[in-house]
């Protein structure tokens, strides 16, 4: 009886994370979006705008990028932007070392965030791709 009653249980739980991690491949492919939006962004420099029209431009993606990130926290979609916190490679890609004496964070801490990455509930879907401070 108790066996059976954990096997219940075990199911329930299988099924529940099937229907939360479904869209994870549907997120993925929205997280190209977001990025594009993002380097839109980067790309332009609102203070140096003198054209109505680029203004306005700089404010519409800015306002498709806000909107795109309030459905991603509506379906648990949440973004990593780990600058100097503790190096963790579940969550985080290391691209390259930073020297000690150029940092600001300790060693085996991220110092850049080159791409943020993003989870869906507790799952990764991207790390994060970040420069870390050399340990050496």
């Amino acid at each position: 009886l108790a066996e059976t009653e954990n096997m219940r249980k075990r199911s329930e739980r299988l099924v529940e994370e099937a229907k939360t991690f479904a869209i994870q491949g549907f997120c993925k492919d929205l997280l190209e979006v977001a990025d594009v939006l993002d380097m839109a962004l980067k790309s332009m420099e609102k203070e140096k705008m003198k054209d109505d029209s680029l203004k306005n431009l700089y404010e519409g993606i800015n306002m498709t990028k806000s909107s795109l990130m309030k459905v991603f926290t509506k379906h648990g979609i949440v973004q990593i932007a780990p600058e100097g916190r503790k190096f963790d490679p579940n969550f985080h890609e290391a691209v390259y070392e930073v020297p000690v004496d150029q940092a600001e964070h300790p060693p085996g801490h991220v110092s850049h965030v080159l791409n943020v990455g993003y989870c869906l509930h507790t799952r990764p879907l991207r790390p994060a791709k970040v420069g870390v401070v050399s340990t050496k």
